[in-house]
């Protein structure tokens, strides 16, 4: 068996439409009368005619011409979530700091989220406090979270540096509460679109009346040139399969799209769906790489039967056997490693001089500036 398994996101598609995504659910949650409703300058933010020129202005005030989230990939941030999260709690945190800074430490601001309509009470609560500048939230972040802080380090050290400029319960600086679902919610809602957004989450928006930025993703190659580098591989005798932390319907759509579709069999095609599929039938066991078990389903094919052994991973190939993984992040690698597979790095826009590259470097991984190179290595 030959193999060559891809990630998706910061190898075959850019990232581009995440982060606008972000940006403009940010954006939403301060500025949306149907959220925090804060007074803001341009008062033209309607989320159903949001312009490309709006967009642009938008990213560029949230992530501080992408300085922002240039800090957190260095900080190996896990997911876009994760980022939009830390750039909220920032922008709180810097409110709290002010206020208590106000009122000379005798009052703290306390802040309950559990539900849509408590943005408007926090609206309300912080109106006429400063929003912080993107360069703001980093310079704050910088003051607290040493360089060697990564990944999910940061939200312990973060929760445990803000309790001291707020009162109350403290819960919603953690991953997966309710205020970052809601946000995940606010994400989902403007990357998706009304349509899928109810496929997906079985329940109607909070605040409607989004197309999607899914149906805008770009490749980072011409969709051509990777068409032709997957069909050349399979002609070389390579299977080709997709590991990606993408949901199933948020991988189709593109790869349909760009026509890559079609080169692949689905059963090689490894999504975020399969992970939450398969880990509920495996007593709730976390199936996300680093876990092997998606670059194991990708290479393997997805079969029920082996799930187990892929989450172990001792489904591994045999004598002979060569599967190569290509990706941009060191759960990539990891992965990889964990099911027996050599292992391509593509150097991101975001952390082509980051931690991740360092990691590549230091692990003596070849490592590519865009995802056609790796042809050349992997033929040869």
């Amino acid at each position: 068996m030959k193999c060559v398994v891809f990630d998706v996101d910061g190898v075959l598609l850019g990232e581009e439409q995440y982060f606008n995504a972000s940006a403009l659910a940010v954006w939403e949650i301060l500025y949306s009368r149907d959220y925090m409703g804060l007074p803001v300058e341009q008062d033209d933010f309607v989320p159903s005619r949001v312009s490309a020129g709006q967009i642009a202005y938008i990213r560029n005030r949230v992530w501080g011409e992408d300085g922002l989230l240039r800090w957190l990939y260095r900080h190996n941030a896990e997911s876009m979530w994760d980022m939009s999260h830390l750039c909220m709690l920032g922008i709180l945190w810097s409110m709290a700091r002010e206020y208590k800074q106000r009122t000379g430490g005798a009052d703290r601001l306390s802040f309950s989220i559990h539900k849509p309509e408590d943005f408007r009470a926090l609206g309300m609560q912080v109106m006429g406090l400063h929003v912080p500048l993107a360069e703001q939230i980093v310079q704050l972040f910088k003051t607290v979270i040493p360089e060697q802080v990564m990944g999910n380090d940061i939200f312990d050290l973060l929760k445990k540096e803000m309790e001291k400029d707020i009162t109350g319960d403290s819960s919603f600086i953690d991953r997966f509460s309710d205020f970052y679902r809601l946000q995940i919610e606010a994400f989902e809602n403007w990357y998706l679109g009304d349509t899928l957004y109810v496929r997906q989450m079985h329940k109607l928006p909070y605040s409607g009346g989004k197309s999607g930025l899914l149906y805008r993703e770009n490749s980072l190659v011409p969709a051509q040139e990777i068409r032709e580098m997957m069909e050349r591989l399979k002609q070389n005798g390579f299977q080709i399969g997709v590991a990606t932390g993408r949901s199933r319907i948020e991988t189709e759509i593109p790869f349909r799209a760009l026509g890559w579709y079609d080169e692949f069999s689905p059963q090689h095609i490894a999504t975020a769906t399969d992970a939450e599929e398969a880990s509920a039938a495996l007593g709730g066991m976390r199936l996300y790489k680093p876990n092997p078990f998606l670059i194991s389903c990708a290479a393997f094919g997805r079969n029920p039967a082996r799930y187990g052994a892929y989450s172990r991973g001792t489904a591994r190939p045999g004598a002979g056997d060569v599967v190569w993984v290509i990706g941009d992040s060191d759960v990539d690698l990891y992965g990889a490693r964990a099911m027996g597979a050599k292992f391509i790095g593509v150097r991101t826009g975001f952390d082509s001089e980051g931690s991740t590259v360092n990691l590549f470097e230091k692990e003596k991984v070849p490592c590519i500036d865009k995802v056609t190179n790796a042809l050349s290595l992997i033929l040869k």
